[in-house]
């Protein structure tokens, strides 16, 4: 399948509750009225109703949902995915999926916060007596990301720095 030069995964990484799902719905808002087919595709709304329907936290479960949500981003020129994302391996696996087009973006939040917005939502992503295989028991920080975003920051200022760095992406300008 062959992509105009506008063409681009931005894949928001992180552990639950950091804020990717906030600024992943922040950039899709930004990218719409110029990029019409611009999708969101977000880990725990796929879980719900989408392509991820049947899978859960297992590690054969974590590789096929990150190729899940590669293959569906591939369908169209821009797409934006919100997962953990949480190792090495995991990040490997999408950026040999995606290649050039995937552009890994780092979401963090300390701990303290991440758990107080996690109280807040219906179905918390923490969890008294997590999974021995829950994607925070193996976070490991990103070294290849070509943006981080610290979401204790006022939300604009985020918002702005992920939008600034899409534009630069899609008009084919260099970015850092």
């Amino acid at each position: 399948m062959t992509h105009p030069a506008a063409s681009a995964v931005f894949w928001l990484m992180g552990l639950p509750a950091s804020g990717k799902t906030t600024l992943a719905r922040r950039l899709l808002a930004h990218l719409q009225p110029e990029h019409r087919d611009c999708v969101l595709y977000d880990a725990d709304e796929q879980r719900a109703t989408g392509v991820l329907r049947d899978l859960g936290w297992s590690p054969e479960d974590r590789i096929a949902t990150i190729e899940a949500l590669a293959q569906a981003a591939l369908r169209h020129p821009i797409s934006i995915v919100t997962l953990v994302t949480s190792t090495p391996a995991e990040r490997q696996l999408a950026a040999d999926l995606l290649r050039e087009r995937l552009h890994l973006i780092h979401v963090r939040a300390p701990e303290q916060l991440r758990h107080a917005r996690d109280a807040l939502r219906p179905s918390p992503a923490y969890r008294a007596n997590p999974a021995p295989d829950a994607p925070e028991l193996s976070w490991t920080d990103p070294e290849h990301q070509v943006l981080t975003l610290d979401t204790t920051a006022p939300l604009g200022v985020s918002e702005k720095a992920i939008c600034s760095f899409a534009d630069n992406v899609l008009r084919g300008r260099a970015v850092p």
